[in-house]
């Protein structure tokens, strides 16, 4: 058969007797792999093979003795974090998110990497079909995890983190299965026989978050599977058409990893949510765990109580809305939109989506984005249509184009950003509609703003630098941002949550207390202040002033709770008038910034307090490396040092 470029062949499930096959598609949604990129399906990476012409499994898998990371086992240490920085947590927290989804990586997707599936069985979509391929014997067991590891290795690097933070992507989205939480937590699941393919897979995951804090990337951590499968579909793990995660005991094993994982990386600078499942069904069971799972996960420990917690809609809109807007804790809609899969999508032309887009489709989700404050972001969403879209385009990259800046336009001006799914694929320039690297050079803009400032203030702003009056220009966006609504005025309804307790005088001055929060390990932290202050470790298990130090950090934690309650647009007013105003620097001449952008200008912007001027001063490093080199530049340091002596005046 002559397959057209870029077409896609539909996933055809592998039983008839799952819950999907009984039930119409809008009870729970449309998947997001029901199409497969025919380029992909017999493609070899022979690049990403072990060198070794012995075989085994039944797959006839690459045999191999082990693997070594590049570099060594010296660039692949346990998990450890560097200190926790709540002022840069809470910008990165709130400011909006643009980011690409990590995908392929820790989670298999078939469609996604044909060659990495060569000695795949069964169907060869999910991550289990590549581990019985290499079969259970101790030969295959050793050659699976070299093989995996080498994925986890090679797939996306450090450089893949600096170019996308070069890009002016903010955040990352990293989808991780139950198993790749390590060997315990593949108990009761079909992994557990390949456990020890996993020993060190949470090393490569910290190494990743680690690797994004140095571009100041934050980190949104995906389940993507989950015990049971929640859809099954290959991204949940198994491919098998069995949907087994709808009963209390695989939702409890679930909810035990999620407590574990919050217990772990809430604390983490630059983890700017945890995302508990992806793509579930539509069903009451899901809508029923999801309160009770995250208020285990907000006991897990101080820290986790203000973690941002990430929920998907499972693909009805306004549920995920309306579930925000009865949580007064910070809580994030996560919707997926594609618009490839449906016999109505492939029906319509590329010019009939980008209408459909401008009308229906951003009123909706103006409308519910309001009802959730706001907290809402579209977690993927792609380049891609339908050949069928564009077979009759006089100019099919010109309507793919802006059919994809119109998507983009509409998640960032009404929600709180959007991740693009996927970074990275096999047969990526074949597939630009999918794969970002691709996308960004064909369809996008190339470079992107990591503030989410409106871009018709920003366009006030420059055209008041153009004219002269710099001052007007900051002002614009500074009363821009300021007349954002509180979730008062969106949300009705309140949630009996019992997480949100604070007196006045914690939330004025806790915020200052604590500072940095001392080296971490998956589980454990030593907190960290003046050195004074600094909690000791003595002997096994004890710590100095603990006491006082836990009261005092759950004193902070109450705060952030409070913070945290008020969602993206509304949350942290002080935050996002200095994000508008540090990043505008770029816009004022020199003059204006030695002698306009005093500290008395300051005051009339609201931000006189200690906590202010950190945060300033935090977001003056998170912004001067994009600043062009030269007499911007340094004047921007100029204005650093001010702000460091104000600090001392605090």
């Amino acid at each position: 058969m002559n397959i057209k470029p870029n077409t896609f062949q539909i996933q055809v499930s592998d039983s008839t007797t799952d819950w999907t096959a009984t039930r119409e598609s809008s009870e729970w949604g449309v998947p997001s792999t029901l199409y497969v990129p025919v380029e992909s399906q017999n493609q070899t990476d022979s690049g990403r093979k072990l060198a070794s012409s012995r075989k085994v499994g039944p797959g006839g898998c690459p045999y191999s003795t082990g693997y070594t990371p590049v570099g060594g086992w010296e660039k692949l240490p346990p998990p450890t974090f560097p200190n926790f920085d709540p002022v840069k947590a809470t910008i990165m927290r709130y400011r909006q998110q643009q980011g690409v989804n990590l995908g392929a990586w820790f989670v298999q997707e078939g469609w996604m990497e044909g060659g990495f599936m060569s000695c795949a069985t069964g169907t060869k979509q999910a991550e289990f079909d590549i581990l019985d391929g290499f079969g259970t014997s101790k030969d295959g067991l050793m050659s699976a995890r070299a093989y995996m590891e080498q994925r986890w290795d090679t797939w996306i690097t450090e450089d893949d983190f600096r170019n996308i933070a070069a890009m002016g992507i903010n955040t990352v989205r990293l989808p991780i299965g139950y198993w790749s939480a390590g060997p315990y937590f593949t108990h009761y699941s079909p992994f557990d026989q390949y456990k020890s393919v996993y020993e060190f897979s949470w090393r490569y995951i910290a190494r990743a978050i680690n690797w994004a804090a140095k571009y100041d990337i934050g980190v949104i951590v995906d389940l993507h599977g989950a015990y049971g499968s929640q859809n099954g579909q290959a991204h949940s793990g198994l491919n098998d058409g069995n949907i087994q995660w709808y009963n209390t005991w695989n939702q409890d094993l679930t909810t035990e990893l999620l407590v574990w994982i919050a217990k772990g990386i809430s604390d983490i600078t630059n983890v700017v949510g945890i995302q508990l499942l992806n793509e579930p069904q539509n069903r009451d069971s899901y809508w029923k765990w999801l309160p009770t799972a995250m208020d285990a996960m907000r006991a897990a420990s101080p820290y986790a109580k203000t973690i941002p917690l990430y929920f998907h809609d499972a693909f009805v809109l306004e549920k995920g809305a309306a579930f925000v807007s009865k949580r007064q804790d910070f809580v994030v809609s996560d919707h997926h939109a594609y618009y490839v899969y449906t016999p109505s999508d492939q029906a319509l032309s590329a010019q009939g989506h980008i209408s459909k887009l401008d009308s229906s489709i951003s009123n909706q989700f103006g409308q519910q984005s309001s009802i959730a404050r706001r907290n809402l972001i579209v977690g993927e969403w792609s380049c891609a249509l339908a050949w069928s879209s564009i077979q009759n385009s006089k100019s099919p990259v010109q309507d793919q184009t802006e059919f994809c800046q119109t998507q983009q336009d509409i998640w960032q001006s009404k929600g709180s950003g959007w991740t693009f799914w996927s970074y990275k694929m096999e047969n990526c320039d074949q597939n630009s509609g999918w794969c970002f690297q691709s996308a960004s050079k064909k369809f996008l803009a190339g470079n992107f703003s990591s503030w989410g400032i409106p871009m018709s203030t920003l366009s006030s702003a420059n055209a008041g630098n153009v004219t002269g009056d710099k001052v007007s220009a900051l002002s614009s966006i500074r009363t821009s941002i300021s007349r954002v609504c509180l979730p008062t005025a969106h949300s009705a309804l309140k949630s009996a949550n019992s997480f949100l307790s604070l007196d006045d005088e914690d939330e004025e001055d806790d915020g200052d207390d604590i500072s940095k929060v001392g080296p971490n390990g998956f589980g454990r932290s030593l907190f960290t202040s003046a050195e004074s202050q600094q909690v000791v470790k003595r002997g096994i298990g004890g710590y100095t002033t603990f006491a006082a130090r836990q009261a005092q950090q759950d004193r902070v934690a109450a705060t952030n709770v409070t913070v945290g309650s008020r969602g993206f647009s509304d949350g942290f007013y002080t935050s996002r008038i200095l994000a508008a105003s540090t990043d505008s620097l770029s816009l004022v001449s020199d003059s204006a910034l030695n002698t306009r952008l005093t500290l008395s200008k300051l005051t009339s912007m609201q931000v006189v307090s200690r906590r202010a001027i950190r945060l300033l001063t935090t977001l003056s490093s998170l912004l001067v490396s994009r600043l062009p080199k030269g007499r911007s530049l340094t004047s921007f340091r100029a204005f650093q040092k001010r702000l460091n002596g104000a600090s001392a005046d605090f």
